[in-house]
């Protein structure tokens, strides 16, 4: 039934079981890490709720999330999109599926109006709300929904995945890196910062064996971005590199205000090779 999803064997037998009984709840949270593949298999199993292909052009399916320009979900948001929406019957079949996205974004007040629906929902009615942070709900939100934990995807089969499916070949260490998101290894893939991070795992090598010249000269196939500062510092946390982290993190504080790049790289660079000549 979801074949086409990745790891998270247990949420799917969860929803798998509810659709074939019949015993589908009228609201479910599920959460986790960002990019773990939440929002896929939710959409997944509305296709099967709703028996369609298609759900962009379904006529009871919709999906609410913040808009652009706003901080939260706003109660005026959740009156419109869904309140005023939700009793209206379904228009091609018996259910009507509302997916909230970053659900954790629904401010108080968004959440004491959903609540009411949570309460007493039209029997035609599935939520489904995903999120990467559970604190940030109402304890009477928590109550009322079923609650579907999700956790990142087992490495290898995460390498794997990206292997057969994308030609993509990750190190050990970006795999872990990872944690599991297939969202974040489809992030580095669109934006071509693969090769990018397979060359820090590299450089770090020079750093590790206090190679200067190396280092400088081979520092400069790298952009260094946020991202790939970021892996730096997980290569460093690995290596139990806790003093060399607050170097990169100064680097990447200093980049944020506009320092000049070529004095900055090259100044946490020699930092960290004399952190490690010390070490």
């Amino acid at each position: 039934m979801f074949e086409n999803i990745v790891g998270h064997d247990k949420q799917k037998e969860i929803l798998e079981k509810s659709i074939k009984s019949g015993n589908i709840s009228h609201s479910y949270l599920f959460f986790g890490n960002s990019g773990i593949g939440k929002k896929k298999l939710a959409y997944e199993f509305s296709k099967q709720i709703l028996n369609t292909d298609n759900l962009e052009s379904h006529p009871d399916f919709k999906v609410i999330s913040k808009k652009e320009d706003k901080k939260d979900i706003l109660v005026e948001q959740i009156r419109k999109e869904l309140i005023d929406d939700i009793y209206i019957v379904p228009a091609a079949g018996d259910r009507k599926v509302y997916i909230i996205d970053e659900a954790q974004d629904l401010n108080v007040a968004a959440q004491n109006t959903l609540l009411k629906t949570l309460e007493e929902p039209p029997k035609y009615v599935v939520i489904i709300l995903i999120a990467s942070n559970i604190s940030a709900f109402l304890t009477t939100i928590l109550s009322r929904v079923n609650q579907v934990a999700f956790n990142g995807i087992e490495s290898k089969a995460l390498k794997k995945y990206l292997q057969d499916n994308y030609n993509a070949n990750f190190s050990d260490s970006i795999i872990e890196y990872l944690d599991g998101s297939i969202g974040k290894a489809i992030e580095i893939m669109e934006n071509d910062l693969l090769n990018v991070f397979s060359k820090v795992d590299e450089l770090y090598k020079y750093i590790s064996n206090n190679d200067t010249i190396e280092t400088l000269k081979f520092s400069s196939n790298i952009s260094f971005n946020n991202d790939i500062l970021e892996y730096l510092e997980f290569i460093l946390y690995k290596d139990n590199r806790y003093n060399c982290i607050k170097i990169v993190e100064n680097a990447k504080n200093r980049l944020k205000s506009n320092g000049n790049y070529d004095i900055i790289i090259d100044s946490m660079l020699l930092r960290l090779l004399d952190n490690i000549k010390e070490a």
